[in-house]
C-alpha cells in the first residue's frame, strides 16, 4: 500500500494527523499554482484554504482517488479558477514570498544556492508575464516534474492542448527573456 493510501486510510478512520502529513509537501506548490492562476497573494491563500476543505471532504466522502497529488491539483486548480470568475480582477504581480525550501544534498555553495534561488524567481516573474494557459503548464511540468498526463489530468484538458500551450508558452517565454536581455545562460540552461 503506498504511503498516499495508508494516509487516506487514516484520514477516513478519524486521525487528526493524517491530513496535515498528506498534503504538507503540496502546500507550497499548490499556493503557487494558485498564485499563478489568480495573480494575487491573498486570493491564492483564499482558493488553497478551498482546496484543503474540499479534498477534506472528499476523502470522508470515500471519493476515488487513484492518485491524489494530480487529484489535489485539479481541486487547486478548480477552487482558484471558481475564486477567480467570482472576483474577476487582475491581481497584483507580486511574487510568492511562501515558495519551498529545496535541499541540495550540500554539494553547492551558499552563493550559487542563493543565485539558483534569484534565477528561478526571475524565471518565475518571467512565467508570469505569459497568459494562464501557457504559463499554469509550463509551471507544472518544470517546476513541479510533473508528466504532460498528469498537467491534462489536472486541467482538465487533452494532453494534445497541453503540449500545444506548452510549446508556445516556451516560445513566448524564450521572446520575453531576449527581449529583457535576461537570462540568456537561463534560456539554455532550460532547454527553452
Amino acid at each position: 500500500m503506498k504511503k498516499e493510501d495508508e494516509l487516506i486510510k487514516r484520514i477516513r478512520e478519524g486521525d487528526k494527523d493524517a491530513f496535515g502529513h498528506l498534503v504538507k509537501d503540496l502546500l507550497s506548490s499548490a499556493y503557487q499554482t494558485a498564485f499563478l492562476i489568480i495573480r494575487s497573494k491573498e486570493h491564492a491563500e483564499d482558493a488553497l484554504q478551498n482546496a484543503l476543505e474540499g479534498a477534506y471532504i472528499s476523502i470522508m466522502k470515500n471519493s476515488d482517488m487513484t492518485h491524489f497529488k494530480p487529484w489535489f491539483y485539479r481541486v487547486v486548480y478548480s477552487k482558484s479558477i471558481d475564486l477567480y470568475r467570482k472576483n474577476n480582477r487582475h491581481g497584483v504581480t507580486e511574487l510568492d514570498d511562501y515558495h519551498q525550501q529545496e535541499g541540495n544534498g550540500g554539494f553547492n555553495s551558499a552563493q550559487q544556492i542563493i543565485i539558483q534561488k534569484e534565477n528561478k524567481q526571475e524565471m518565475l516573474s518571467c512565467i508570469l508575464e505569459l497568459k494562464k494557459e501557457q504559463s499554469l503548464p509550463i509551471y507544472l511540468h518544470y517546476y513541479e516534474e510533473m508528466s504532460i498526463k498528469e498537467i491534462s489530468l489536472v486541467l482538465g484538458e487533452n494532453m494534445n492542448t497541453v503540449k500545444t500551450r506548452m510549446k508556445r508558452g516556451k516560445q513566448m517565454l524564450a521572446r520575453v527573456l531576449k527581449d529583457s536581455n535576461r537570462y540568456t545562460e537561463g534560456v539554455k540552461a532550460n532547454g527553452l
